[in-house]
């Protein structure tokens, strides 16, 4: 006959902490496994497990096909210029810096560490038209990380022409997790320049030398 209790329940109707885990883990070895409190000393040794057991790295020093940003580039830009973001072709709202989202395959549930690190020019004369006080105020870059639609992590980031870094760590369920790298630019003052005297378009803002470093920390 099954005893589901090893001691009477003490005052205030509370009973033994430890009890729910006894429980559990003796429901646990009878129809799964073993749990790691009953498993030997030193069983869980490094030539027992296999590749990615405990840990799991994923890495690109150049996200894309050049490092750079892939969405709303444009062309129509002085020769000197990077063919970036303008006005004419950026719609607003957040942009993937990739056509294709990252995929980090095989992730088998647990914590994710996910960073991202970029150099990022922010053309400030979008901020400051005829009517803004000197110096200025400053146009910036916004970032942020998605994990499978949901935004993790979220920052200003930079302005005038720097080098940012966004960090997260969450927990998610086993199955190949989806990452969105996206920008999003401040919008320009009503009276900003948009073209220069030859016609071509302002580059507005850019984003090179994406890169990305994720471990995945199952137990």
């Amino acid at each position: 006959m099954k005893k589901w209790t090893q001691r009477q329940a003490m005052k205030g109707l509370s009973v033994t902490p430890d009890l729910l885990n006894t429980e559990i883990r003796a429901q646990q070895s009878s129809i799964t496994t073993l749990d790691r409190a009953q498993i030997p000393a030193n069983f869980v040794a490094a030539d027992r497990l296999k590749d990615n057991a405990l840990v799991q790295v994923w890495e690109d020093r150049q996200v894309g096909a050049t490092g750079e940003q892939e969405t709303y580039r444009d062309s129509n830009v002085q020769n000197s210029a990077w063919i970036s973001t303008t006005l004419q072709v950026q719609p607003g709202g957040w942009s993937n810096v990739t056509t294709n989202p990252l995929v980090l395959q095989g992730f088998k549930g647990g914590n994710l560490f996910f960073e991202w690190s970029c150099n990022a020019y922010v053309n400030n004369l979008f901020a400051g038209g005829i009517n803004d006080g000197s110096p200025g105020s400053p146009n910036y870059m916004r970032l942020r990380i998605v994990v499978n639609g949901v935004t993790l992590c979220e920052r200003r980031g930079a302005a005038y022409h720097q080098t940012t870094r966004l960090v997260i760590a969450s927990d998610f369920p086993p199955g190949d997790l989806t990452v969105q790298l996206q920008w999003r630019l401040t919008s320009a003052s009503e009276d900003a320049a948009s073209v220069v005297d030859g016609g071509e378009h302002l580059p507005y803002g850019h984003l090179w030398n994406n890169r990305y470093f994720a471990i995945g920390r199952y137990r």
